[in-house]
């Protein structure tokens, strides 16, 4: 999906975001439960059932590894880019009064209230200017 934000758009199409995010986040979390047993069981190298059970943690971290890009591409359908993912990190193409704007939202945050100009996403973001009464 190709498609400019207004601020008020990107922060109205939180809530759907945040629901996605939401699941990214269990999902991360639960994955990396799943790759620490895995580890401490690879290091106990207790050979009864530890094939079974490794591969089974292989299993459910591949699923969850599969839930989280699914996750990522519901947001890039939304028109989203992830810049990062620790911390998550997302961009809205956007567009203000004064042109285009990238409008930046961080998991964890109120709303969207970061941006800078297209071309600078590596740079740090700045709190958004907002025009009293807008």
């Amino acid at each position: 999906m190709n498609r400019n934000f207004s601020l008020q758009e990107a922060n109205q199409a939180l809530p759907l975001v945040r629901s996605i995010v939401a699941e990214w986040q269990e999902r991360r979390a639960e994955r990396r439960q799943f790759a620490r047993k895995r580890d401490e069981l690879e290091a106990a190298v207790t050979p009864e059932g530890l094939r079974s059970e490794l591969a089974e943690l292989d299993a459910r971290i591949w699923r969850h590894d599969e839930a989280m890009a699914d996750c990522l591409r519901e947001l890039g359908a939304l028109g989203l880019t992830v810049l990062r993912t620790a911390p998550l990190t997302l961009h809205f193409p956007g567009r203000s009064p004064r042109g285009e704007v990238v409008f930046c939202w961080q998991e964890g945050e109120g709303s969207v209230c970061f941006g800078h100009p297209p071309g600078e996403e590596e740079n740090h973001r700045r709190p958004l200017r907002v025009a009293r009464g807008a």
